[in-house]
């Protein structure tokens, strides 16, 4: 195998188009392929990039490529058919978070990774933001001592999420299950024991969505964590993602504040935050959290300690995340073994 790693990308939409672009660029990485049914919004992806090679599905794909990574970027309710694929052919995977939309459907995925004894990794984005990651390190080397209360809110305008999601997938699969994942990392060592969640619908049932749901969790411990999400700010709300990470310890405590992006502009049109953070465009290309994530799981691949999460922390995150919206829509407290 040469040094250069072959990489495709199954999905051609808002996220794969993204993975694509940043893959094509990145040193030691070729963009071999970019697969979606739609062809013809996979080939003006790909023509942007030098012309990596398009298939309509993963098995044309696996039987024309010999490849080094998959990053599947297709919705959640479809990471299946195309990850058992590619661990049966002995491909390296990187799903986009989460895992799956159902814990048997997870399981398999993490399963036929470990059977076939290739990597699987997940992207949970927010582990590769530096505010995140220092936060982390502020309780990893004790200097909050014990952690008492977390408290996580990702609130949104209807305009953003619900545009490119709605119907697909409850919000809490799309939006809390960052909080979640952040949260149990940041605890880690400790298990979620007890769920008890509230959501509303008022605003977005009709299109097939929630417009928040607010969420209590005991973790093993003692630890308290409250989970706030929403899609349904205004649509001229002053900030695209209102975002706060608050925790307390028994030594210490820190506050992260993802609200503001230091970036405004208004004309005569419109006014808006730019995206500073997540995915900036810069130069005509993709920078932030985005591109740190997959240098990372470059280095990851190559045996490195980035901090991509496993398959069996996307487990672990994907069932709370199904707990808190089973007790939203059961009205009872959801226990954890």
């Amino acid at each position: 195998m040469s040094d250069t790693k072959r990489i495709a990308v199954i999905g051609a939409g808002f996220m794969g188009s993204m993975h694509a672009s940043i893959f094509a660029r990145l040193r030691g990485c070729e963009l071999a392929a970019i697969v979606d049914p739609n062809t013809a919004l996979a080939t003006g992806v790909a023509d942007k990039l030098g012309g990596a090679k398009v298939y309509a599905s993963h098995d044309e794909l696996l039987a024309n490529e010999r490849l080094d990574l998959i990053s599947i970027c297709t919705p959640d309710n479809l990471h299946l058919a195309p990850a058992l694929a590619a661990a049966e052919k002995g491909v390296n995977l990187f799903i986009e978070k989460p895992i799956a939309s159902s814990l048997d459907e997870a399981r398999q995925i993490v399963d036929a990774c470990r059977k076939a004894g290739t990597k699987l990794g997940i992207g949970y984005l927010l582990r590769f933001d530096p505010r995140y990651a220092h936060a982390k390190e502020l309780i990893a080397t004790g200097r909050t001592g014990a952690p008492i209360h977390l408290y996580a809110r990702r609130n949104s305008a209807r305009t953003e999420g619900p545009k490119r999601y709605a119907g697909k997938l409850p919000l809490a699969l799309h939006v809390t299950v960052h909080d979640v994942d952040l949260a149990l990392w940041m605890l880690e060592g400790q298990k979620p024991v007890t769920v008890y969640a509230q959501e509303t619908d008022r605003l977005l049932g009709p299109i097939g969505t929630q417009d928040t749901i607010a969420a209590i969790v005991r973790f093993s411990d003692g630890t308290v964590v409250n989970f706030e999400s929403a899609w349904s700010l205004p649509s001229g709300a002053r900030h695209m993602i209102d975002a706060r990470l608050e925790f307390i310890g028994t030594e210490g405590s820190f506050e992260i504040q993802c609200g503001d992006s230091g970036l405004y502009f208004a004309d005569n049109e419109r006014s808006q935050e730019i995206d500073t953070q997540h995915w900036p465009i810069v130069g005509g290309r993709v920078e932030g959290d985005l591109k740190r994530e997959l240098e990372g799981v470059i280095d990851w691949l190559d045996g490195g300690n980035s901090p991509v999460a496993t398959g069996e922390e996307a487990i672990a995150s994907l069932e709370l995340t199904l707990a808190m919206i089973r007790s939203a829509e059961t009205d009872e407290v959801v226990r954890l073994s």
